[in-house]
């Protein structure tokens, strides 16, 4: 029988769990039929999920049973006397099951908690008794999904299937990056997108390359110049409809002034000029009028086009990262703080905005609190003197250890205005999966500590993500539950694995272990940041020159061998039992695909980097020969490939490219390695090994991917 205060994610504020369950359906034959009061959205959508869960548990359709589900909304009932916005409650009883909610929110997530409720036996459907009165304690619960690798290529069914998947995790907020920019990776290129067509300035898209090697097809994927799908068939709009039908409220970000090259190398006339007068292709002249109309003008065609039709009154403007390469040296600028330009910039965007009919406008925190050391009256008084404080809210991103939280700054964060926080849940899908619990969590306190006004994370479209997700979720909806990181990993085994969640739990700590940031200096992992090819990937210098991989790797592994030989070995011996267990689960799901591709992923890495330097020691000492070096490439190679084709096999389409061409990556430098070997031997000459500097062995393929 299902165990309630061990399924339900997120938890209810209030549960008193019955001993039994009503029987509401036998195979093919429905006992069951609903009811809906009112005639409103929230009543209607929740119906459809609560038939979706029946047909997708027992195919059911056409109920007609005698157990009454009844669906209303009903902000008048004493239950909700306090009139909290999103609560509702759920009775369920031998005869019938009472859904009500507040408002038509409260009503949609009554039947989000209903289909966690429902639990099989043989052939028969059952609801658990049970009372439970319920709401969230954050307004504002979301992820902001970034315009970066893994969404460019996203359909539109996928964001529907994103949307349907948070809106059961009560997340009521997501923001989608539709403008943004950041240095130069892969193929010498700008890294730069934009998602929405800007009908007044059609000069300004963003093609991308995508490159990697196909196991499962055995060949060379290449694709230039391809079009992001939400910029070529221009669907933001649907995205916002479908979402507010499930109480999901979309809103663009446009990143303003830094993570901004294309706009101004393309429009020259408004960008930042450097000391010489020429443009700096990068960051506004925040002085300069045309750089109002182009700005303003792209504001203006997404609230006409996507935002005013669906009701949507917040926006996003970014303006993170406003480094010294985006300061303006015109004649106009020069000579005014950095501070001063940009708090001007920001009222002058926030009047337009308010004026449009935004009613919430989004900024992130880092240049006012961390740079400028701004968050204080005298800027609260001067934006109530501008007539915008009503509407400005501080995005307080923070992605750090609990210990280092806003760079060891978190004393000073306050709520002089509008705020949300702003948690990692994991945003680089193109590399190995991270733990991010512990960063959501001091992130979850320190936003109740403040009374702030929501939990929106940083994060991209990633289903590897789901335990941070749900994290998130759990915490923003019932802040109760901010210290209890043991107590959700047992819930997340047991949501997942019900007939085996003491194992589970053991193999989700262990991974948890591997996971997080165990050092507290970065919020990725030790093999994330340091190991894994992405982070070699960005060009360096004014010539952006490529950097040594995996050559620079190895020297870090070098240089403390006896630390990272044990790091490895740790690895592998907490990733091996997990790939063990989800191999041989038995349950068949998206979850369990994904955890696995996730402990192969950590396994198969360090297996490579401990082989290989291994090899390259034991080689060089003259302890090992070049066929005993072959025979080990070979079988890193075929691991390798296994691991590339269980991601083709389980990722979405559109997150599958950049992981596999970081994966390719690997996978070519072995070859070309075992191939110089074979070369080199069959020549009858000794070959060389060098892990330091491996440009001797690399070849066109291994530079074509990068």
């Amino acid at each position: 029988m299902l165990n309630l205060k061990k399924s339900l994610i997120p938890m209810p504020k209030e549960l008193a769990e019955g001993e039994s369950g009503v029987l509401t359906a036998q195979f093919a034959e429905p006992l069951y039929s609903i009811e809906t009061h009112g005639d409103n959205a929230g009543s209607e959508e929740a119906k459809k999920l609560i038939e979706k869960k029946f047909f997708d548990i027992a195919a059911i359709v056409n109920a007609e049973g005698d157990y009454k589900i009844i669906i209303k909304e009903d902000p008048e009932n004493d239950k909700f006397a306090d009139k909290k916005a999103e609560s509702y409650f759920i009775e369920i009883k031998d005869s019938y099951a009472m859904l009500c909610g507040y408002d038509p929110a409260g009503v949609f997530y009554a039947a989000v908690t209903f289909t966690q409720m429902l639990y099989k036996e043989g052939d028969n459907i059952y609801i658990k008794k049970a009372d439970i009165y319920d709401y969230p304690d954050f307004s504002c619960r979301g992820h902001f999904i970034e315009s970066r690798y893994g969404t460019e290529f996203l359909t539109l069914q996928n964001w529907y299937d994103f949307i349907d998947y948070m809106a059961l995790m009560k997340i009521n907020q997501i923001t989608i990056g539709v403008y943004g920019c950041w240095g130069y990776q892969y193929d010498g290129a700008h890294v730069e997108y934009m998602y929405i067509p800007y009908k007044k300035q059609p000069k300004l898209n963003t093609p991308q390359t995508i490159k990697y090697y196909s196991v499962k097809e055995q060949k060379w994927i290449y694709k230039a110049d391809a079009v992001p799908y939400m910029f070529e068939q221009d669907y933001f709009g649907d995205v916002i409809a479908y979402a507010k039908r499930r109480n999901i409220t979309v809103k663009p970000l446009v990143n303003s002034l830094g993570h901004n090259t294309l706009m101004p190398r393309m429009i020259p006339e408004i960008s930042a000029k450097k000391e010489d007068g020429t443009p700096a292709n990068r960051g506004f002249c925040t002085r300069n009028e045309k750089t109002y109309e182009v700005i303003l003008g792209f504001y203006d065609e997404i609230i006409d086009r996507y935002l005013k039709p669906n009701g949507i009154t917040d926006f996003h403007i970014g303006l993170d990262e406003v480094g010294e390469s985006y300061v303006c040296h015109c004649e106009k600028c020069a000579g005014t703080q950095q501070c001063e330009l940009m708090v001007e910039y920001i009222i002058e965007l926030c009047k337009h905005l308010k004026k449009r009919g935004m009613k919430r406008i989004y900024i992130y925190h880092d240049m006012l609190y961390q740079i400028f050391d701004t968050v204080n009256e005298e800027l609260r008084d001067r934006f109530i003197k501008e007539g915008i404080y009503d509407a400005v809210v501080l995005d307080w991103w923070t992605y750090e250890d609990p210990t280092h939280l806003f760079w060891d700054k978190a004393d000073g964060v306050n709520n002089l205005f509008h705020s949300v926080i702003k948690p990692d849940t994991g945003y680089y899908n193109w590399v190995i999966p991270t733990e991010n619990n512990e960063n959501i969590r001091a992130c979850a306190k320190k936003a109740k500590e403040l009374s702030f006004e929501g939990i929106e994370s940083y994060s991209s479209l990633e289903y590897c993500y789901d335990k941070n997700y749900l994290t998130l979720a759990d915490i923003a909806w019932n802040s109760d539950g901010i210290d209890g990181i043991d107590e959700f990993n047992e819930r997340y085994a047991y949501r997942n694995y019900p007939e085996n969640a003491a194992k589970a739990a053991n193999v989700f700590n262990g991974l948890f272990d591997i996971m997080r940031d165990e050092t507290g200096e970065c919020y990725m992992n030790r093999v994330c940041w340091k190991f894994e090819y992405y982070f070699y990937g960005y060009r360096r210098g004014e010539q952006h020159t490529l950097q040594n991989f995996p050559g620079d790797a190895y020297k870090l592994f070098s240089g403390d061998e006896k630390k990272f030989t044990a790091y490895f070995e740790y690895l592998k011996q907490k990733a091996m039992p997990a790939v063990e267990f989800f191999e041989n689960s038995g349950v068949s799901s998206k979850e369990n695909d994904m955890w696995l591709l996730t402990s192969k992923h950590y396994y198969t890495i360090a297996d490579e980097y401990l082989t290989i330097y291994g090899l390259y020691k034991s080689y060089n000492a003259n302890e090992a020969d070049g066929y005993e070096v072959m025979r080990e490439l070979d079988r890193l190679i075929k691991q390798r490939e296994q691991l590339m084709l269980l991601a083709e096999n389980v990722r979405i389409e559109a997150t599958q490219y950049t992981y596999l061409r970081n994966m390719s990556v690997f996978r070519q430098f072995m070859l070309d390695l075992i191939n110089y070997f074979k070369k080199e031997i069959s020549c009858g000459r000794k070959p060389e090994f060098n892990m330091l500097n491996a440009d001797y062995v690399t070849g066109k393929a291994f530079d074509f991917l990068r």
